[in-house]
């Protein structure tokens, strides 16, 4: 069948010799112009004109595909069909009404249309990727399909492994919707996803997402692109291999650290080992070898900035907003990322998103706004004047709860006659909220707001407001240690392991039968950490 074919990249060459050696050999061949390339930039000519010129087929490379000239010279081969791969440019009219365009897309389409589909299939996981063979359209890849070959992806292919399985799957199936020609399907539109180019950014190892997301994204730019970790002294190590390690010291991701001659970076819920590296102008290596001749400890020990600076913050708040809606998901690096920014953009985004309809996402904005500073608030009147507004239309009981919990991270006085007010309220978050937001508050208001709340029908709030009253508050009058002795028969192992201690802190004799059961009562038990700290310290006070 008389073609032309229009393609640039070595997946295109090998497309080429498949054609060339076929029934199908094409009478002209359209590639791009020669372009700079590699370290010395000299001019070179891309592989598809290489091969053309070895294969003595006429080829040209034109600046701009759709001029007259170009459209002539294709005229004049009179093909009954163009054939494209990898070409590099959008194809438009009146190419597309002209002729029929069959192309070579290196994915299972509808998934993965676009530019990078090789990549973004083995960075998402994909257990198998493959080629279609489609009618080019005037839509991204969205044209109907002639056939579809399937190729796996192993566990440990990169996109140099995979590329030439593909290529060959490529070159063999166009051949073959070249004889047989096939009635083309319409793709199914609600299957379709897209592979965006891949970005600077995406080459720096991001741990903010899962260890085994970074090891997919190495191998999926390995080795034509190359992931890279910067350091602190703004060069870029290379990161040619690696392998998910197991625990992390850094559950929401971003710690860098060493472990013996091993390098590891703490993603987003677990640890990831970088084993061989490119350092700045050198050789590969083993990370161990790079190691052992690092002598700057800051430049393999260090934290990235939690806040994400080279991110804008309308992406940080777009992703923010998904983990905050997984329940799964404990460590939600972009959620703190808007906390550690501590600035009034972050502040004036939160207001606005405090005014949505969707519940959740008031209480997004409601944590964000008790946290914005992290550990000290930025902007504390600010963020106490944005919760007073949001508590005075909210009706929501878990967003009430999130606003409280938010005025006790900003700490006393913030929103203390409110607060207040609530310690009776109907709903059992919000008066468990109140508990924990009174916590380390003084004043004789506070002591009697926790002492009725030690007495609630909830056991988590009694929980809460007994460890507020006596594990928390400096003060130490009659009225608080008979708010803890009356919970020291209370049903719940929590809430009366919190009274034993209150009072045992206190020297309160009432402590001591109790605290010497319940120690009896727990020896040998596999307790969390805080239950343990509780008895040990309460074991200490009674010696």
């Amino acid at each position: 069948m008389r073609n032309v074919y229009l393609g640039t990249s070595e997946f295109a060459a090998v497309v080429l010799r498949a054609l060339a050696e076929s029934a199908h050999r094409p009478q002209l061949v359209v590639t791009r112009p020669d372009a700079k390339q590699g370290r010395g930039q000299k001019l070179s000519p891309p592989p598809v004109a290489v091969l053309a010129a070895s294969l003595g087929i006429p080829f040209i490379q034109p600046e701009d595909l759709h001029s007259d000239e170009t459209l002539r010279a294709i005229a004049d081969a009179s093909p009954e069909v163009l054939t494209t791969c990898a070409y590099g440019v959008l194809i438009k009219e009146p190419l597309l009404s002209d002729y029929e365009m069959i192309n070579v897309h290196p994915s299972l389409l509808p998934r993965w249309r676009g530019a990078a589909p090789i990549e973004r299939s083995i960075m998402a996981g994909d257990a198998e990727t493959g080629v279609a063979i489609m009618h080019v359209t005037a839509g991204w890849d969205s044209g109907a399909v002639y056939a579809l070959g399937r190729e796996p992806i192993g566990p440990d292919d990169d996109y140099g492994t995979l590329v030439p399985r593909l290529e060959e799957l490529g070159a063999r199936l166009l051949v073959q919707v070249l004889d047989e020609r096939p009635t083309p399907v319409e793709q199914d539109e609600a299957g379709v996803t897209y592979a965006n180019k891949i970005g600077p950014r995406e080459r720096a190892l991001d741990p903010t997402q899962s260890p085994e997301q970074v090891e997919r994204t190495i191998r999926a730019l390995r080795p034509h692109i190359g992931s890279r970790l910067k350091l602190p002294d703004g060069s870029f190590l290379g990161v040619i291999d690696a392998r998910v390690d197991g625990p992390t010291r850094a559950p929401a991701g971003g710690l860098v650290r060493t472990d013996g001659l091993r390098l590891l970076l703490d993603c987003h819920g677990g640890a990831l080992e970088i084993t061989r590296v490119r350092p700045p102008g050198g050789r590969e290596m083993d990370a161990a070898d790079w190691l052992r001749g690092q002598r700057d400890a800051k430049l393999t020990n260090f934290r990235f900035d939690p806040a994400l600076p080279d991110r804008p913050l309308d992406e940080v708040l777009r992703t923010a907003q998904v983990e905050w809606r997984d329940p799964e998901d404990e460590w939600q690096p972009h959620v703190c990322a808007l906390a550690a920014r501590g600035d009034e953009e972050t502040l004036a985004a939160m207001t606005a998103l405090a005014g949505e309809p969707d519940p959740e996402l008031r209480e997004l904005a409601a944590y964000v706004l008790g946290q914005l500073g992290t550990t000290t608030p930025a902007l504390p009147a600010e963020q106490e004047a944005a919760l007073r507004a949001m508590a005075e239309r909210e009706q929501d009981p878990h967003v009430l709860s999130a606003i409280i919990c938010a005025f006790g991270h900003l700490g006393a006085p913030a929103g203390q006659d409110w607060l207040l007010a609530q310690r009776a309220h109907e709903d059992t978050y919000v008066r468990e909220a109140v508990a924990f937001a009174l916590g380390g508050r003084r004043g004789a208001d506070v002591q009697q707001a926790l002492i009725e709340l030690t007495g609630d029908e909830d056991a988590k709030v009694r929980d809460w407001a007994t460890f507020a009253l006596g594990t928390l508050a400096e003060d130490d009058n009659p009225a608080l240690r008979d708010a803890l002795a009356a919970r020291l028969d209370d049903p719940d192992e929590d809430t009366r392991m919190e009274a034993v201690h209150g009072l045992a802190l206190r020297g309160d004799a009432r402590a001591e039968a109790p605290a010497r059961d319940l120690l009896a009562e727990r020896d040998g038990a596999d307790d969390g950490v805080w239950r343990r700290h509780l008895l040990n310290e309460t074991a200490e006070y009674l010696d």
